[in-house]
């Protein structure tokens, strides 16, 4: 199979019958949910099928289903392979690479521009240290930067980001001076605890019958015990939250699945389009036809849960209000949850300075004093979007790295105030969104670069969401991890985890 471009792979995949391509995408996918690895080698293998496995369902889901050529097996691994060693990105025409380093640039500077009452804080401007010819050197590796991205999503635990988000719903209310549970009921007809354990009702509904793993027909439910319905668990709230959390496969109407691939893919220009988002995130499940219904990927079903929470209940409130309640949120977590598991008698809040005046008057939010390292944390809650690593478009990487610079300017002007010197400090940046490698680049030319030392800071900032965090902490002691930190700064010899982490014992307390 060879291509021209990626409108060839999509009309290739849209000439076999789109409901064969589901059936078969969905069954791969779940074979990969429920399958116990012991090779973590084999596990990032299989993730990466899985990912490419999800975009083909995808674009085929704008395909002909009354086409007679079924999908097989052989030719829809095929398809991987071809989708998994495509050669006409980016990286494959140096004038586009070369334009996309320009584009970066003016795209840092627009920032720049358009935030000037913050930059004029900052110490050092991004434009004025990473020029085009700086940028341009690292475009092959912004492109490697997009495929690692593009295969590894979708990794970590799955029930700790259900189990987390209910944390959160939580923190929600006590920040938010409302209702939150009686705004919850309104928009989703359950409360908060009965719509959470739709999820283990539907991963069990799903896999029910061993030969249609992923399907479900409302005709032939299963009759439902009793002690499943005391919890919540029965076929009115099931089908409730299926109805909610779904769309139509084939219809050309604007709420259809579709029209939601579509939509996504012609705001993606060509050379994006084989990274393209996830849809599966924002509408896990997909109805067939009347009363049958699809669950493809059980990972993405489970990562979805907070994008869920967004789009049924948190969609009412403005923007800003979100925000700001969001950042209180986030910081009530690591103060009250994770850092008292991870780290009880090291960690400190750091006080803010009242109507501050100057740059310096900027604090980051908490200092972590380990034997080896102090750990200097800046939550930002709105550094990464949902969409944004997953192609990595310059505009989104300009302002992402704007975010990641300015959390740095704060990190950095804690560094001085509280005059830290004895130990490396861990500049760690704290994203709610995922962003899975988003920095890396970075990371890379800033480690080339005088930024440091202009800044005062020991390493590059680290960038992680709380997903991520957690996820690299759950089998590592807080001191493991920041010599793994240290570590890799100089040499690529990894730290071997002590398996002495946090394995979510502070998620234990949220029952399902």
């Amino acid at each position: 199979m060879k291509f021209n471009d990626f409108t060839e792979l999509q009309n290739s995949i849209r000439a076999y019958n789109s409901n064969s391509i589901l059936a078969l995408g969905t069954k791969i996918c779940w074979q990969i949910s429920e399958t116990q690895y012991s090779d973590p080698l084999i596990w990032v293998q299989d993730n990466a099928k899985r990912n490419y496995t999800i975009r083909i369902m995808l674009l085929a889901s704008a395909g002909n289903p009354y086409r007679r050529k079924n999908i097989n097996f052989q030719d829809f691994q095929n398809l991987i392979n071809v989708y998994f060693s495509w050669e006409k990105h980016t990286i494959a025409y140096p004038h586009i690479l070369d334009k996309e380093a320009e584009t970066l640039f003016f795209s840092i500077r627009n920032w720049e521009n358009e935030n000037a009452k913050k930059v004029r804080n900052w110490s050092l401007k991004l434009s004025d240290i990473f020029d085009v010819a700086v940028i341009r050197k690292h475009m092959v590796g912004l492109f490697l930067q997009r495929q690692t991205a593009f295969q590894n999503a979708g990794f970590g635990k799955q029930f700790s980001r259900i189990k987390r988000t209910i944390k959160f719903i939580n923190l929600l209310e006590k920040h938010s001076g409302k209702n939150f549970s009686e705004d919850f009921v309104k928009s989703t007809g359950l409360s908060p605890q009965i719509y959470f354990r739709q999820f283990l009702g539907c991963l069990a509904l799903f896999k029910l019958h061993p030969k249609s793993l992923g399907v479900c027909d409302f005709s032939q439910f299963p009759v439902i015990d009793n002690e499943l319905q005391k919890m919540g668990i029965t076929l009115e709230n099931l089908k409730l939250f299926i109805k909610q959390n779904s769309a139509p496969f084939h219809l050309e109407s604007n709420t259809s699945f579709r029209c939601k691939v579509k939509e996504n893919l012609d705001r993606v220009s060509e050379y994006y389009n084989p990274f393209f988002y996830n849809i599966f995130l924002e509408i896990p499940l997909i109805e067939f036809e009347k009363e049958k219904f699809y669950l493809p990927d059980p990972f993405s079903f489970t990562e979805s849960c907070w994008n869920q929470i967004e789009d049924l209940v948190l969609k009412k409130w403005g923007k800003r209000e979100l925000g700001n309640i969001l950042s209180d949120s986030f910081e009530d977590y690591l103060e009250n949850i994770l850092f008292p598991s991870i780290a009880p008698n090291s960690f400190e809040k750091i006080s803010e300075v009242h109507n501050p005046e100057k740059r310096s008057d900027k604090r980051a939010d908490f200092l972590i004093k380990l034997s080896n390292a102090y750990i200097v944390v800046e939550c930002k809650n709105s550094i990464m979007y949902l969409d944004t690593s997953a192609y990595f478009h310059p505009d989104g990487v300009a302002e992402l790295w704007c975010r990641i610079h300015s959390a740095s300017e704060q990190v950095a002007a804690t560094v001085k105030a509280l005059n830290i010197k004895d130990k490396p400090v861990i500049p760690l940046i704290m994203t709610f969104y995922d962003n899975i490698v988003s920095s890396e680049i970075l990371e890379e030319m800033i480690r080339q670069s005088d930024y440091c030392s202009c800044m005062g800071l020991s390493i590059p900032p680290i960038v992680r969401s709380l997903h991520e965090f957690e996820h690299w902490i759950s089998d590592r002691s807080l001191n493991n991890w920041a010599d793994l930190i240290l570590q890799k700064q100089n040499t690529s010899s990894p730290v071997k985890p002590d398996n002495k982490g946090h394995n979510y014992q502070y998620l234990e307390d949220i029952s399902i």
